[in-house]
C-alpha cells in the first residue's frame, strides 16, 4: 500500500494526488469529480454551505458578455485552437447545468452581472464586437430566481460611461431587482475608478444606498498574449495607488471588494485592506497552488491578521469548482481560516447586505453561535 502523506486538510498517497490534479483540469468545469464530492463532504462533515461571492454565469448566452475576450481565453487558458463563438457557445452550459456543481458540493453562489455595452459592444476601444452580449442585471435576478436553492443573490453591473443610465440603473438594481451590489472590471469597461466625472456619481450613489462595490484588481487574463492584448491596457486595473486608495478614502462609507489577487500589485492590495476599514478582499481567478509564488504576502496577510477581510470566490465557470476547493483544501492554512474564508467571513462582511436582499442566514448564524 502506497504511503499516505499530509496535504493540509487532506491525506493522501501520491499518485492520488497527482490523479485527482490532472482530473481537475479537464473539462467541461461543470461537471463534478465524484471523488472530490465525496472528500468535500467528509472533511466539511457538519459546517454549513461553503459561500461563493464571485463566479460568472458563463452559458450558452452568458459567455458573450467576455465577447472576442472569452474566445481568446480559450486559448490562453486551456491551451485550444480554431475556437470560434459557434464552438465556445457548443461546449457551454446550459443554466440547469451550470448551477449543478453548487448543489452537488454544497455551496451557495452570488453570481455576477457584466455590462460593458460602451467599450466592447460598441467601441472603441474594444469594439465594435458582434460577439459580445451584456450579461445583464435582469437575467442575473431571473437566475436568482429560478434556482434559489443555490443562487442566494447575485451581483449587478451598469456601465459607466452611460452616465446618468448607470445612475439609474444602480438604483433599479437596488429597488426593483433586489441585486446585492454593483461589479467593475474597470479593463474591460475602459476607465478608472477614480473618475470623478464618470464613477464618483457612481460610487456617492452607492455609498447613499449602502451597496458594495467590487472592483477588479492587478492583473487580467482577459486579452493576455493577444498582440497589444487586444487593445486592452492593465492601467485600469493595476493602479491601487493612489486610484483605489483615494476611491475607499474618498467614500468612507462605500464597502469595496477588491476582486483577485491584484497580482503584480499584490503589496500594494495589502496595504490598503489593512489601512481602509471599509476594503474587503475576495481570492477568486487563481489556482490557490499558486498563492505563495504570485502573490505571497496576500497568502501571508490571509493567515494572519487580515484573515477576516478574505471572502472565498471561485471564477467558476473559467475554473472548476471542485478544482478550486480541492486546492484550497489541500494548501497549509492556520487552524480556523479556511472555514473563515468559505462562510464565515462573507456572513461578518455581507451579513446586513445579504439581510437587506432577503437572504435566509440561518444556516449560517446557527452554525456561528456554536463556535
Amino acid at each position: 500500500m502506497a504511503e499516505k502523506k499530509r496535504y493540509g486538510l487532506l491525506e493522501m498517497d501520491e499518485e492520488t494526488k497527482r490523479r485527482l490534479d490532472r482530473e481537475i483540469r479537464r473539462e467541461p468545469f461543470h461537471r463534478v469529480i465524484p471523488e472530490i464530492k465525496e472528500i468535500l463532504k467528509e472533511v466539511r462533515k457538519g459546517m454549513p454551505r461553503i459561500i461563493d461571492v464571485h463566479c460568472h454565469p458563463y452559458t450558452k448566452e452568458g459567455w458573450r458578455s467576455l465577447g472576442k475576450f472569452r474566445t481568446h481565453l480559450e486559448t490562453y487558458l486551456y491551451g485550444k485552437k480554431g475556437v470560434t463563438p459557434e464552438s465556445v457557445t457548443a461546449e457551454s452550459p446550459t443554466d440547469e447545468e451550470w448551477v449543478l456543481p453548487f448543489r452537488e458540493l454544497g455551496v451557495a453562489c452570488i453570481p455576477t452581472a457584466w455590462m460593458a455595452d460602451t467599450s466592447q459592444g460598441l467601441g472603441p476601444p474594444y469594439g465594435p464586437d458582434p460577439s459580445y452580449k451584456s450579461n445583464t442585471n435582469d437575467e442575473l435576478a431571473s437566475l436568482r430566481n429560478r434556482f434559489p436553492d443555490v443562487v442566494i443573490a447575485a451581483w449587478g453591473s451598469v456601465d459607466p460611461w452611460q452616465r446618468q443610465k448607470a445612475l439609474e440603473e444602480v438604483e433599479r438594481c437596488y429597488k426593483e431587482l433586489k441585486l446585492l451590489g454593483i461589479k467593475f472590471q474597470q479593463g474591460g469597461q475602459a476607465f478608472s475608478v477614480a473618475d470623478k466625472e464618470i464613477a464618483y456619481p457612481i460610487w456617492d450613489l452607492c455609498q447613499d444606498l449602502g451597496m458594495p462595490v467590487k472592483f477588479h484588481t492587478g492583473f487580467t487574463g482577459m486579452g493576455s498574449g493577444a498582440p497589444g492584448a487586444l487593445g486592452l491596457k492593465l492601467k485600469y486595473t493595476m493602479n491601487l495607488i493612489p486610484d483605489f486608495d483615494d476611491v475607499a478614502a474618498d467614500f468612507p462609507k462605500l464597502k469595496i471588494i477588491f476582486l483577485h489577487h491584484a497580482e503584480g500589485r499584490d503589496e500594494d492590495a495589502c496595504l490598503i485592506c489593512r489601512h481602509k476599514g471599509n476594503v474587503y478582499r475576495e481570492v477568486s481567478g487563481m489556482w490557490p497552488e499558486y498563492y505563495e509564488i504570485n502573490v505571497p504576502r496576500m497568502w501571508y496577510e490571509m493567515n494572519r491578521r487580515q484573515q477576516d477581510k478574505y471572502m472565498f470566490g471561485s471564477e467558476y465557470n473559467l475554473f472548476p469548482l471542485d478544482g478550486i476547493l480541492y486546492q484550497h483544501l489541500r494548501k497549509d492554512y492556520r487552524e480556523g481560516i479556511l472555514e473563515k474564508l468559505f462562510w464565515k467571513n462573507a456572513i461578518h462582511i455581507l451579513g446586513e447586505d445579504l439581510e437587506r436582499v432577503g437572504v435566509n442566514r440561518k444556516e449560517w448564524k446557527e452554525k456561528l453561535e456554536e463556535v
